[in-house]
């Protein structure tokens, strides 16, 4: 548990300086930020081709199928089946999951906290209606509507991610909505009212900023199961058509594990596991440092 001393608290840092030097005293959380770090730089990597990889990785050999691991520099990770680097795939692939997350997590997080704002704070007609198209959404699987929507609008990248928006951010809307209905009624929101503060100012300015752990954490909730349900997208045959994904590369090795040749399986999941945990650890770090109780139960001050 990291402690503030008396000087940090009394030279007016703001309650988000004071967080972030509890963040960077966390060395777990500092390791998992520099490995999301590496990818976004091996995302940037593959998405501009720099060192040819995206030439690599789209560039069919048959002479030089199947090349086992760590047994040439020119493959460090082997080969597939058509005689493409893995290592240039898997990172050229890296570019997509994570864009993929991070789209769809910027879709349903606008349309999470308008509909969970509006549906707390006014209640009544606002709230049966928008609480009404939660359960249609609830009712139906997830995975049929972004099946559906897949299928009907097509396999690009926008509509994978929108169709994930689309069933990811009913969560984070039920959450926003209890902690406004709860939130509307405190003393410093009724004095905001009595100081003719407006509805947008109080629901952005007063409620909101108390909810952003809790919209970090779904984020990062969300943002994992967007790159996990690309996996399952890619053994159905609905992800991302013509380029190299972390989903496509495990769809492809369930034909090529009978052979004993695990390249892809291997280095798709050993990259998104990774990730994965990086991301978790660094997003409940994150959450911890934000969290306002949280933050008053754990900052100690040194004498």
């Amino acid at each position: 548990m990291s402690k503030l001393s008396k000087s940090e608290i009394l030279t007016g840092k703001s309650p988000m300086q004071l967080s972030m030097i509890r963040l960077k005293r966390n060395p777990q959380a500092m390791a998992a930020f520099a490995i999301i770090i590496i990818f976004i730089l091996l995302s940037v990597i593959g998405n501009f081709n720099i060192l040819g990889l995206q030439d690599a990785a789209n560039k069919f050999d048959l002479d030089n199928r199947y090349v086992k691991p760590f047994k040439t520099i020119q493959h460090p990770l082997g080969t597939d089946n058509f005689g493409r680097d893995v290592l240039a795939r898997v990172v050229v692939g890296t570019k997509v999951s994570l864009f993929l997350g991070a789209v769809a997590g910027l879709f349903m997080i606008p349309i999470a906290i308008l509909m969970g704002s509006l549906s707390g704070y006014y209640g009544r007609l606002a709230d049966d209606i928008i609480m009404y198209v939660m359960s249609v959404i609830v009712a139906i699987p997830g995975l049929l509507i972004i099946m559906s929507l897949v299928q009907v609008l097509g396999r690009t990248f926008f509509i994978i991610a929108l169709a994930f928006a689309i069933t990811g951010w009913v969560g984070l809307a039920r959450v926003i909505r209890g902690s406004f209905m709860q939130a509307r009624e405190y003393e410093y929101v009724l004095a905001a009212k009595c100081l003719g503060a407006s509805d947008a100012r109080i629901i952005f300015k007063h409620i909101l900023p108390n909810l952003t752990h809790f919209i970090i954490v779904r984020f990062i909730l969300n943002y994992v199961g967007v790159i996990k349900s690309e996996v399952l997208l890619a053994f159905l045959g609905l992800s991302v058509i013509g380029v190299p994904t972390w989903g496509n590369m495990i769809d492809e090795s369930k034909l090529e594990l009978t052979a004993g040749n695990w390249q892809n399986m291997i280095a798709a999941t050993l990259f998104m596991f990774l990730f994965l945990v990086s991301l978790n650890l660094f997003g409940d770090a994150l959450r911890d440092a934000l969290d306002p109780k949280l933050k008053n139960a754990t900052y100690k001050v040194d004498d």
